[in-house]
């Protein structure tokens, strides 16, 4: 076998004098030759080398061989096919929506009020959260333990709850 994955000259003879089980065994699956030719081809490429290159498949007849591969290959195509969709679609349900002015609206009402209610210690901490800082260094910074920094912030989560429930 050549060392670039070329089939071989009796391998190629080999491919073209089948060539029409692929046709087959896509009519077969009731699949359409435009759309599924070159995967069923890739398969029964595979199986052409196989056949010819491991004695031990002859005692089967190529056939059978050839659409066991063009199914699995198949069959690997269309579960690559479900994952692009599925990932495709939850990107797209997470996918952030045009702003709604009113929700824009009512979040900055709501930070204003949490904003009054707050301690200017809450405020100065919750900004470091936003910032990325975990709460043991949120509570370094502000010069307290990090359980005071998790009790004030709880009891400002606490406060923004009631305020965006009503």
């Amino acid at each position: 076998m050549p060392a670039d994955g070329a089939l071989t000259r009796i391998q190629r003879a080999f491919a073209a004098s089948h060539h029409d089980l692929i046709y087959a065994f896509l009519r077969d699956q009731g699949w359409e030759a435009g759309e599924y030719y070159d995967i069923a081809a890739f398969g029964y490429l595979t199986a052409v080398r196989r056949y010819l290159t491991k004695p031990d498949l002859n005692r089967y007849a190529f056939s059978t061989i050839a659409w066991r591969s063009m199914k699995q290959s198949v069959a690997a195509f269309q579960r690559a096919e479900l994952r692009r969709r599925d990932t495709e679609r939850r990107y797209l349900e997470a996918a952030p929506r045009a702003p709604d002015p009113l929700e824009e609206m009512e979040a900055r009402l709501i930070l204003h009020e949490l904003a009054s209610v707050s301690t200017p210690e809450q405020r100065q901490l919750a900004a470091l959260r936003l910032q990325g800082y975990t709460i043991a260094e949120t509570a370094c910074l502000g010069h307290m333990s990090p359980k005071r920094a998790g009790k004030l912030l709880r009891e400002m989560y606490r406060v923004y709850l009631e305020l965006y429930k009503n």
